[in-house]
């Protein structure tokens, strides 16, 4: 058996973030894994004001990231650094969101992201004390080609106190189309993931270490969904491999 939280519960009591821990989300889209990851961002930011958070936008619009960024007060930029602030006047955080380059040269849009996004990633872990967003990280890791700087941050980041926060839907890859890093399983010291069927998937939860993939595939498989404003909305597993320690966090 395995301890049943609300999600009140969990954010209260349970919830604690040290500076430097990865954190990632897995499950299919849309179901909730946006909203619980700002959730725990929230009070991140709160406890560890030192850090510097940026959350990396690549779509051209995202109502999710728009509504998240103004909750939590961070200051929306197209482009990186930041304008300088003196440190009185600084936000909580930033939501690096650069403008696309409209016109049919998609090569030249996906170079001109990927040069600013690999800009603020390299300064996020060369300088330390940060926590850098990658919600939907397949864009960024695959095709915008950064799972290298990604991989950094990953693996050496965590003695410098840069973390890395990945959101993502599909953790099998697609064919062709390339997978995420393996270091996003099995470096992270908090892992949330929804329900998901799809045997491909679950069979990269093998990577986490430290648990046993089989009791993961099959908690995995078997959380409820709820139908939350005409959504479909997941329980999550929640694996902190401090201990390792698991839960089942609800709504």
């Amino acid at each position: 058996m395995i301890t049943y939280l609300d999600r009140e519960d969990f954010l209260q009591n349970y919830w604690a973030y040290k500076p430097g821990e990865h954190v990632v989300l897995f499950e299919p889209t849309q179901q909730g894994k946006t909203y619980l990851m700002y959730q725990l961002l929230d009070r991140a930011m709160a406890e560890h004001p030192q850090l510097r958070t940026v959350t990396a936008v690549p779509k051209p619009r995202d109502p999710a990231t728009r509504k998240w960024a103004d909750k939590l007060r961070m200051k929306t930029i197209d482009n990186w650094p930041p304008p300088y602030r003196p440190l009185a006047g600084k936000p909580p955080g930033y939501a690096l969101w650069p403008k696309h380059l409209r016109g049919p040269d998609r090569e030249a849009n996906k170079k001109h992201l990927q040069a600013i996004f690999r800009k603020m990633m390299a300064e996020q872990y060369w300088q330390g004390n940060s926590i850098t967003v990658c919600d939907d990280v397949y864009l960024l890791a695959v095709l915008l080609e950064l799972n290298d700087q990604l991989e950094e941050i990953l693996t050496a980041g965590g003695g410098m106190n840069a973390s890395a926060w990945l959101a993502g839907q599909k953790p099998s890859g697609t064919v062709g189309g390339g997978s995420l890093t393996s270091f996003a399983y099995n470096a992270p010291t908090h892992l949330f993931l929804g329900h998901d069927p799809d045997t491909r998937n679950v069979k990269r939860f093998s990577e986490i270490g430290g648990v046993d993939p089989r009791v993961v595939a099959g908690v995995v498989k078997n959380l409820r969904i709820h139908q939350v404003n005409g959504k479909n909305v997941s329980e999550k597993l929640y694996i902190h491999k401090g201990g390792p320690w698991m839960a089942i966090v609800g709504l």
